[in-house]
């Protein structure tokens, strides 16, 4: 077998100079696997595009949510959910104060008093952030509300820290969610029309 090396030479020099002047891409990283998109699906593309720091919300930001308090929500109240009642109306309420809608947080913790989650309402409906860890104290779930309705990304991890699934909440409505496994690869990408 007869190798020309003068166009072989030529050939590597050619791949060598070849560079990536453009978007630095992680080699290991999976690609998303996406679905086809249907041409309802495809009209809510703008939903979210590359994270949820992309995601396009017509909600309030946290700080907007947080004003509602009128002060910060360390002045208010931190009591255990058992000290808590629901109502039929709806609202939580703490025990013996039961003619007003509770403000502040609520908490529960683990066997070993680490806190398992923790919850701020505003006039008896979760209002701001809500956190829930797992019992070795890592992120389980993280969730923004605002006058009880789903607002923003909820998020979730795997107990291993990976992220688990992200929801991109608009005005009370599922816009969208990613799923991943426990690896870490993306395995699954929602967006939901408008309907």
């Amino acid at each position: 077998m007869k190798i020309d090396f003068p166009l072989m030479l030529l050939a590597l020099l050619l791949l060598g100079s070849c560079s990536d002047q453009g978007e630095q891409t992680d080699p290991t990283a999976p690609e998303p696997v996406r679905e086809p998109a249907s041409p309802a699906v495809a009209r809510e593309e703008e939903v979210f595009q590359e994270g949820a720091s992309d995601f396009i919300s017509d909600d309030r930001s946290l700080a907007e949510i947080m004003d509602d308090f009128g002060s910060s929500i360390d002045t208010y109240p931190t009591v255990d959910q058992q000290e808590t009642i629901m109502k039929k109306n709806g609202r939580l309420y703490r025990m013996g104060l039961e003619d007003e809608p509770f403000t502040g947080s609520v908490i529960e913790t683990f066997p070993d008093g680490s806190l398992a989650l923790s919850t701020t309402f505003h006039e008896g409906k979760p209002h701001g952030f809500q956190k829930r860890n797992f019992p070795d104290g890592k992120s389980a779930s993280e969730v923004l509300f605002d006058k009880g309705v789903l607002s923003g990304t909820r998020t979730k991890w795997w107990k291993n820290g990976r992220l688990r699934e992200q929801e991109y909440w608009s005005a009370g409505k599922l816009k969208g969610r990613r799923l991943w496994d426990d690896e870490g690869r993306l395995v699954r990408e929602e967006i939901f029309p408008e309907g």
